[in-house]
């Protein structure tokens, strides 16, 4: 009777102050997928545990950002992408925003799918290939997300993270840490050499952007508590103190995890190469990294195989919370971009289920790159950028709750701090932003010096009014045809391909922006000609990419009805630069030959932020010169008048000087009579 009364009273208990434990559960899992393997094994194996106080650092501003997340869904009722559509800046910035990064992110994450795959045929080898391996892990996680059931989701990673801590314990019993060098390792210090490994633990150490998947999770927990008790309004202040309690309880469970899991491997990867014949500073690959590992947890009965089957269950794991909580988020952000444009759209349970197909064909294209562990980093790295700004975008949206959900002094500095040196460190991390991208965009101010020259000439006003001649076009050609050329010219040469990272499309863009497709694809083919005669490999589809920016350029406006605004300038030159380095590139070298597989990934791994970045420069500096236009004569003009065209040349063989003196002459004949 007495153990009955005391189960009772713990149920009770657990029910009163873990009102919301389950989400930091999922956060756990999803930022252990990237922070495991990935990262803290290598890390280990080269410093040890030296730098378990940057994991600990690390892992205090990300707990700031989940807080404030949480703090904001609890006083508002909302999600943090229901937010988005309410920042400052141009429409739906931050919601379009979050569905690039989110739908780029899926590369990753079947970077890790393939990891996932590559441990399990490590524990049943050549049953299958991996590829194969990772399509039925695939299926199956379709098949547990089909439900769009939270509940089942929830039980799923609780008996993970409960294996998962059972296995740890049982490693630890086996291997324990020395106190010793665990203090050590709390003590900042910077072993020689390890300056790239610590900005890679604050890059991805406790997850970037997925931690705004938690606001997600957050708020179907807390929809469903709404349902059990009828009493409960979480935008009541009384009622917000209770649960934050809670939240921040299930928030720290959760960092705690991902301490536990990525000191774990730091201390795994440090033990495998104590006792091997490979030294610290040795370069790493995939199969070593796995053999030193299973060398170590060989010595425990049965350790190799259950060590193989857990990394694999928790790859997997973080893919299905990852797919599920980006799903969630982007139809929400979607549904609410439908009510506010008064748009009838499919229910948010079907735009979940359409976003985990898209989710389903980037992840099956993932699937041929051959260094899931590069393309994970990468990815890593620029999710980290847009985390860092993620970051201030939280503070701003927690000034605007009421005064007793707003986060103290102390947060406000953890939060702002942590944001910058995201940021920086995400740059770092991506050498080649500073490397090509920064020189780029110093020398885009050379043509932003132009167009504002340009912009100020009556040629400018009448490409843009519509009242432009054929001659007219022509210079308009010139102009942004050299552009083009000076694109390449002063671009930077790479030593992979014979590569040029530059900013040729720029011209060709704008051309076509002001003139339509055929203006554009004419500047494009005079910087497209001038960059297929400097020849290499890449000199065919860097021609075809040039031209084609100008014809896609041209398009858009039209398609916008001649509405250029800043935010659509940067769609249109991530849109071009994409299509230029993962269609074109692709297609016209690998089929020929000129290029290998690896040699495009090379390519498309060093130049696609720089590019990206210098042209959404030149584009916003142009969006920024005609913010004044209401509409470009080019994106409401028919694209194929063959009568006005009839007419210009009409004009340019009998120009309307000539006209006007003919006439003159003919009325002074006619008085004379």
């Amino acid at each position: 009777m007495s153990e009955t009364s005391l189960l009772h009273k713990f149920k009770k208990w657990f029910r009163e102050n873990f009102v919301f434990f389950g989400p930091g559960l999922l956060l756990a899992i999803t930022a252990a997928g990237e922070a495991g393997v990935t990262e803290a094994t290598e890390i280990g194996a080269h410093y040890g545990l030296a730098l378990i106080w940057v994991v600990l650092f690390t892992l205090i501003f990300k707990y700031a950002f989940t807080n404030g997340i949480a703090r904001y869904t609890l006083a508002t009722g909302h999600t943090i992408f229901d937010a988005l559509n309410r920042i400052p800046g141009p429409k739906y910035w931050g919601s379009v925003l979050v569905i690039i990064v989110y739908l780029v992110e899926m590369l990753a994450i079947g970077g890790m799918l393939m990891f996932a795959a590559y441990f399990l045929d490590y524990l049943l080898p050549g049953v299958y290939n991996a590829v194969l391996i990772a399509l039925f892990l695939l299926v199956v996680a379709l098949a547990m997300l089909r439900t769009n059931s939270y509940e089942i989701l929830e039980l799923f990673i609780a008996v993970l993270v409960g294996v998962l801590s059972l296995a740890i314990v049982i490693s630890l019993v086996e291997f324990p840490i020395p106190l010793n060098l665990f203090l050590e390792g709390v003590i900042p210090t910077i072993p020689a050499g390890s300056e790239m490994a610590i900005l890679a633990i604050i890059g991805v150490v406790g997850s970037g952007l997925n931690l705004m998947l938690y606001s997600v999770w957050l708020h179907e927990k807390a929809s469903r508590h709404a349902v059990i008790d009828k009493s409960c309004d979480l935008l009541n202040e009384t009622h917000f103190r209770r649960y934050i309690r809670s939240v921040n309880v299930d928030v720290l469970i959760g960092f705690f995890f991902v301490a536990l899991i990525t000191i774990s491997f730091l201390f795994l990867g440090y033990s495998g190469y104590t006792v091997s014949f490979m030294g610290h500073g040795a370069t790493l690959s995939l199969d070593t990294l796995i053999t030193q590992v299973l060398y170590i947890v060989g010595s425990i009965p049965y350790g190799a195989y259950v060590f193989l089957a857990l990394v694999a269950f928790i790859f997997f794991g973080a893919v299905v919370v990852g797919m599920d909580g980006r799903a969630r988020a982007i139809a929400k952000v979607i549904g609410r971009v439908g009510e506010d444009t008064g748009r009838q759209l499919p229910s948010e349970h079907t735009l979940y289920q359409i976003m985990l197909l898209v989710f389903s064909g980037i992840i099956i294209a993932s699937f041929v790159i051959s260094d899931p562990m590069l393309i994970i980093r990468r990815i890593a790295a620029f999710s980290a950028i847009v985390f860092g700004i993620f970051g201030f975008i939280v503070i701003y949206l927690d000034l605007k709750l009421p005064k007793y959900a707003r986060g103290n002094r102390l947060w406000l500095m953890i939060m702002g701090i942590g944001s910058v040196i995201s940021i920086y460190v995400a740059l770092l991390l991506e050498s080649a932003f500073l490397t090509y991208g920064v020189p780029l965009i110093e020398r885009m101010l050379v043509v932003a010096f132009v167009l504002f020259i340009f912009s100020k000439t009556q040629l400018f006003k009448k490409m843009l009014n519509g009242t432009a001649n054929l001659l007219d076009k022509f210079w308009t050609v010139i102009l942004f045809g050299a552009i083009s050329i000076y694109g390449t010219v002063r671009g930077i040469p790479v030593d992979v391909g014979g590569i040029i990272i530059n900013f040729r499309d720029v011209g060709p863009m704008i051309a076509g922006l002001i003139g339509g497709p055929f203006i554009g694809a004419a500047a494009g083919a005079i910087g497209g000609i001038h960059r297929y005669l400097e020849g290499g490999p890449t000199a065919l589809p860097c021609f075809a990419a040039t031209v084609l920016a100008g014809i896609v350029a041209g398009l858009m406006i039209h398609y916008w009805k001649g509405r250029l605004s800043m935010f659509r300038a940067v769609v249109l030159a991530i849109f071009v630069e994409c299509l230029h380095l993962l269609v074109v590139l692709p297609t016209l070298t690998i089929p020929f030959g000129t290029m290998t597989a690896e040699g495009v990934l090379s390519v498309i791994t060093i130049t696609i932020l720089p590019m990206c970045m210098v042209n959404i420069a030149g584009l916003l500096i142009f969006a920024y010169f005609v913010r004044t236009y209401d509409a470009f004569a080019s994106g409401t003009a028919r694209l194929f008048d063959l009568q006005k065209f009839r007419n210009d040349l009409r004009e340019l063989m009998n120009p309307p000087e000539e006209e006007e003196e003919e006439k003159e002459t003919e009325t002074e004949d006619n008085n004379v009579r």
